[in-house]
């Protein structure tokens, strides 16, 4: 090797190191420099480096606390990517708090040939409750634009021991490097526990900690170009699936003195939620209300009327402040007083008064959509609790914090998967959180043919369970002008006239709205024919479902069906030349189904169109067919009846 080469070859390492410095406020002028992520172009950021280091320290006077260091460094790209200057650091007070320090910040950016720095103050970092248990320290770092390249680094300090934050090794934007480190006392017996699609294999070292001379279990993780978690379609949390690893605390045990074992299963959580002060001493209050709910429940027979009732009188006596939990902020007594309450105050109240009513009630623990599934048995495994009301053998699932909610029609955030019943003394089984019947969206559809391409139609639109829920909570969050705005624009620009709502108060019936509409260029003319898809501007034009792969399940969120019943009037002058074929398609196990049927007459065009899913949840395994099965409804949809002049 010539001289001339070993020196190039030092010279190119030389740059990779300078590069590849990742020591705090080195930021490079090739960083800054870099327009799109090598190996991700549509990256609107990302994380050039993250590190975090959890380990233990003793303070003489307080105890044993869990120290985490984070260091991260953010590549800007493009405005998309501005969100990621942005970091939330979320923190529980319980009888102690846990606290964020040394929070330190610069972003940099290159004006001409020289780096800007500019420092993150304390006047752009804010504290605030999130609820009783909760707060949250957020910061923005400041003078971002495209280009910028922002670093942050923080530590939290946790008097919560047992309580170790999961490692996170993935996100929505691509990580250039990652580097973690947990290092656990000789005291400690946690489970390690994997998520997520990529092999993570860590390093398992020994070692001595001088500051508490004790032996530690290093636990180390190295990895580099993480792809980024593209967002999809009908994914209801995807933080459910990104990498990452979980410890889980098994016990404590320190010889000769303690030995304290902590909860290993649902059961063993469970258990502990419901002796806490805060949850099952909850359940059999009921002097506060009685009188009233007694009054109330006066001349109401059978209990699904009962049920109905109380719910209804919850949702009015108390309402919720936005704050969630499985245990009480102020307790069920106080809240039922000030007219205020978390989740739990609300829906712990409501299992209390069904069993005032002689309804057979418990309370069921879940976790929101937000929040995630809970994988694993710990207490933070759960954020939030319903009401299971029992009438012969079926369970019926209430939640009184949203004024539209019914009796099996929960809101949209308590719609996740599995949760847990927790019967008398703590017992507990899983709970089927899904909803049993589907929600139907039917479309009727009354259509005249204008020969400068417009159309003019009628429209009965019907709406039942959980779409008529969300409906009503997308309808009256504001005034009936803005919600026919957005109506119009949603559905490619029409005009809407003459619209009537029914049922809107009336929550056990389904909603239904009539209007007229009028919309411009639905019919394409070529050389004196009409071309037009028989579902006009209600057609499907592209599949919802377009990665090559998919390694999350598919969440609909509940069972549903869409139905379109269009009768479409040929104008004078004109007959049918061709229509498409009927066609009926199903998704391998009936998990979903199509069917498209269509006839003609001389004065007619009568189409029935059905898509539906029986059930909310579609394992990956089915993706492929899901693919297909769009792509043909697609097409389908898409198709053009042709009328040619007599």
């Amino acid at each position: 090797m010539t001289k001339k080469v070993i020196v190039v070859l030092l010279l190119t390492m030389g740059y990779t190191l300078s590069a590849q410095d990742y020591k705090f406020r080195k930021v490079s002028k090739e960083e800054l420099k870099e327009k799109v992520y090598a190996k991700d172009s549509t990256a609107p950021a990302a994380y050039l480096y993250i590190n975090r280091k959890s380990f233990y320290r003793y303070s003489k006077g307080e105890g044993l606390f869990l120290i985490t260091e984070i260091h991260k460094r953010i590549k800007i790209y493009n405005t998309d990517g501005f969100d990621y200057a942005t970091e939330t650091i979320n923190l529980y007070e319980g009888d102690s708090e846990e606290k964020a320090t040394a929070i330190k910040g610069y972003t940099y950016t290159l004006e001409g040939d020289d780096i800007v720095e500019t420092k993150l103050g304390k006047d752009g970092i804010f504290k605030t409750q999130q609820s009783k248990n909760r707060n949250q320290v957020k910061f923005t770092m400041p003078n971002v634009k495209a280009g910028s390249v922002v670093e942050f680094s923080y530590t939290i300090r946790s008097p919560y021991v047992q309580s170790i934050d999961e490692f996170i090794f993935q996100d929505a934007i691509p990580i250039k490097k990652v580097v973690a480190s947990m290092r656990i006392l000789e005291y400690f017996k946690f489970r390690q526990r994997q998520k997520g699609f990529l092999p993570l294999v860590p390093k398992v070292d020994s070692s001595r900690d001088p500051n508490l001379n004790l032996n530690v279990t290093i636990t180390s993780f190295d990895l580099e170009h993480i792809p980024a978690m593209k967002r999809e379609n009908f994914v209801s949390n995807i933080r459910n699936y990104r990498a990452g690893v979980k410890f889980e605390i098994i016990s404590l045990e320190i010889p000769g003195s303690t030995y304290k074992a902590y909860s290993k299963t649902w059961d063993d959580v469970v258990k502990t939620i419901y002796t806490s002060g805060s949850f099952g001493d909850e359940l059999d209050k009921s002097n506060y209300f009685k009188e009233e709910l007694d009054v109330a429940l006066e001349g109401v027979a059978g209990e699904e009327a009962r049920i109905k009732k109380v719910l209804e009188f919850a949702k009015q006596k108390v309402k919720w402040n936005t704050y969630r939990g499985y245990g009480v902020d102020e307790g069920t007594r106080k809240a039922y007083k000030e007219g205020t309450g978390n989740s739990a105050d609300i829906n712990l109240m409501l299992v209390a008064m069904l069993k005032h009513a002689g309804i057979k009630a418990h309370p069921v623990l879940t976790s929101t959509r937000d929040h995630g599934v809970p994988l694993f048995p710990t207490l933070q495994g759960y954020n939030y609790v319903i009401a299971a009301a029992k009438v012969g053998d079926t369970y019926h699932l209430l939640d009184a914090t949203n004024s539209y909610s019914t009796m099996d029609v929960l809101p949209t955030r308590t719609l996740n998967w599995l949760g847990r019943m927790v019967s008398e003394n703590g017992n507990s089984e899983t709970m089927d959180l899904m909803p049993r019947k589907k929600s139907i969206d039917m479309v009727m559809m009354q259509v005249d043919l204008n020969e400068d391409g417009s159309i003019d139609a009628k429209i009965r639109q019907q709406y039942t369970q959980n779409n008529a829920y969300m409906f009503r909570n997308m309808y009256n969050k504001g005034t009936e002008e803005s919600f026919l705005e957005e109506l119009e624009k949603e559905q490619g620009d029409i005009e809407i006239s003459d619209y009537e709502l029914k049922n809107n108060e009336e929550l056990y019936k389904p909603i239904v709205q009539n209007y007229s509409l009028y919309k411009e260029d639905v019919i394409e003319t070529i050389s004196g024919k009409l071309y037009f898809s028989p579902m006009l501007h209600l057609c499907t034009m592209e599949s919802p479902f377009k990665a090559e792969k998919r390694e999350y399940p598919v969440d609909y969120g509940f069972p549903w069906e869409d139905k379109y019943m269009i009768t479409i009037k040929i104008p004078e002058g004109y007959k049918v030349e061709s229509v498409p074929e009927s066609m009926a398609l199903s998704l391998p196990d009936n998990v979903g189904s199509f069917k498209y049927l269509i006839s003609a007459t001389d004065t007619t065009i009568n189409l029935r169109a059905t898509l539906s899913s029986p059930t909310a949840v579609i394992p990956a395994n089915y993706y492929e067919f899901l693919k297909q099965f769009y792509t043909q409804i697609v097409e389908k949809e898409t198709e053009k009846v042709v009328l040619s002049k007599i």
